[in-house]
């Protein structure tokens, strides 16, 4: 129920209005002049303050800035029977909600009400949001209170302070860095260099000069001795990001150094010892990667000490409304999320996982100006209309088919944009290339022959 001030110096008008309020459900206290009306903005917090404009003692206008000033929070209505582009313009700009023209019908009144306790059960829904997140954020940001990660969490929390190998499975955008991260900052080497290395981003000579180091002369432009990462993380601890992309040689040395805790420098014979904690993380079963002779069967044994699954985001459905909440207070802290956006985000399928809805709320914080970011801010490939399009064709049949049609709908529409191109529509999605073919090939997108 919202409470509601009523500052009105004609006595008819102030005696209907406040019956008309009450009886609709609202909490009203109504005074006949500015003055009056500054008071009881002084002496107590308003959901609504509703003030004619020309009042004796102290006008709308004055009120308005009395109000922004000490409870911005409150929403102020302006009603005048002087109603100029002026009038109406310097309220707004003060920071009025909207303004009235007498005489008006109450209907208009009561729409402008409805449209001010939604925006405050919105804000109210946001700050329980932002307890949440306080409440659920561990070490380096993970964030979800589903089941799944729940466990996952719980399991961090476990293996973090051991010295064991840890491998951290999950498909691309799940967040796998996020759990290394967690890890480490849990860890006894918390404090010690944390050193973090993308397996598929280096050449295979280029990844073993940075992680083993080189002596002067071991190859054209070794000019000097060099330390690698190994060397240079002390006691801390090395993340390789994506090991399942490591070439079978550079595994044989990887496999020494979890063995014996020693490596060579590329160029030289000295054995020099090592302390480093190692955590890897995989996009793919390395298993099947081994059972294809492309992974070494030795070092998945010695990585898979501990293992911890990272689930997709479409197995974590009820968290896409706290993530969706942190990736809009990190990228525009002053604007909200719709609960209609919410509910839509939650039903849809994720196939980049928690990086795409990240990508999805930072594109639509940056090309929204809307304070609160609603369906018509979503970008051409999630809009409804294509949704509600792709619905109407399919409006009896289960969740599972409407958004498998959804998603064949947008994969040819983005195919169609890119004349084809999937490394380009790979990335306009924010999906891996890989992913998106497998999806292609299961929608029967893509020609094989």
């Amino acid at each position: 129920m919202l409470k509601i001030l009523l500052i009105e110096d004609e006595r008819i008008n102030r005696i209907t209005l406040q019956k008309l309020l009450e009886h609709a459900g609202y909490y009203v206290v109504a005074v006949d002049t500015g003055s009056k009306g500054m008071d009881a903005v002084n002496e107590e917090t308003w959901d609504v303050v509703l003030t004619d404009l020309r009042l004796p003692g102290a006008n709308g206008l004055e009120i308005l800035d009395e109000v922004k000033r000490i409870s911005p929070a409150t929403q102020v209505l302006i009603m005048t029977a002087f109603a100029t582009v002026e009038n109406a313009l310097s309220a707004l700009k003060k920071g009025a909600f909207d303004y009235l023209t007498k005489p008006f019908d109450p209907d208009e009144l009561f729409h402008h009400l409805e449209r001010i306790k939604g925006i405050k059960d919105l804000n109210a829904e946001n700050e329980a949001l932002k307890a949440s997140l306080a409440e659920l954020k561990v070490a380096s940001g993970l964030i979800g209170r589903s089941p799944v990660m729940e466990e996952l969490i719980d399991k961090v929390k476990m293996v973090a302070d051991s010295e064991h190998t840890v491998l951290i499975e999950g498909a691309s955008g799940t967040g796998k860095e996020m759990i290394a991260n967690a890890v480490q900052s849990l860890s006894q080497r918390k404090g010690k260099p944390f050193i973090k290395i993308n397996c598929s981003a280096l050449s295979e000579s280029l990844f073993e000069t940075e992680m083993f180091g080189h002596e002067k002369g071991a190859f054209t432009g070794a000019v000097k001795r060099s330390l690698g990462r190994f060397e240079r993380a002390g006691s801390g601890t090395i993340f390789l990001d994506d090991i399942d992309d490591l070439s079978l040689r550079l595994q044989t040395k990887l496999l020494r150094v979890i063995q014996e805790g020693e490596i060579e420098r590329v160029g030289g014979a000295a054995i020099i010892k090592v302390d480093v904690r190692l955590i890897a993380a995989t996009k793919v079963d390395l298993k099947s990667l081994v059972n294809k002779g492309k992974f070494r069967e030795d070092l998945y044994y010695r990585l898979n000490v501990i293992k911890l699954h990272v689930p997709n985001l479409n197995q974590r459905q009820s968290d896409i409304p706290l993530l969706s909440r942190h990736f809009l207070s990190k990228a525009s802290p002053e604007k909200q999320l719709s609960p209609d956006l919410l509910t839509y985000l939650v039903n849809l399928d994720w196939p980049g996982n928690v990086r795409e809805l990240e990508h999805l709320i930072l594109q639509m914080s940056i090309f929204s100006h809307e304070t609160v970011l609603d369906l018509a801010d979503l970008p051409e490939a999630y809009r409804v209309g294509d949704v509600q399009t792709v619905n109407s064709e399919t409006a009896d049949a289960s969740l599972t088919k409407r958004v498998s049609v959804f998603e064949a709908d947008i994969l040819s529409r983005t195919m169609e944009s890119f004349g084809n191109n999937q490394q380009k529509v790979a990335e306009a999605l924010g999906i891996p290339r890989t992913t998106l073919r497998s999806k292609l090939m299961k929608h029967g997108l893509l020609d094989v022959n």
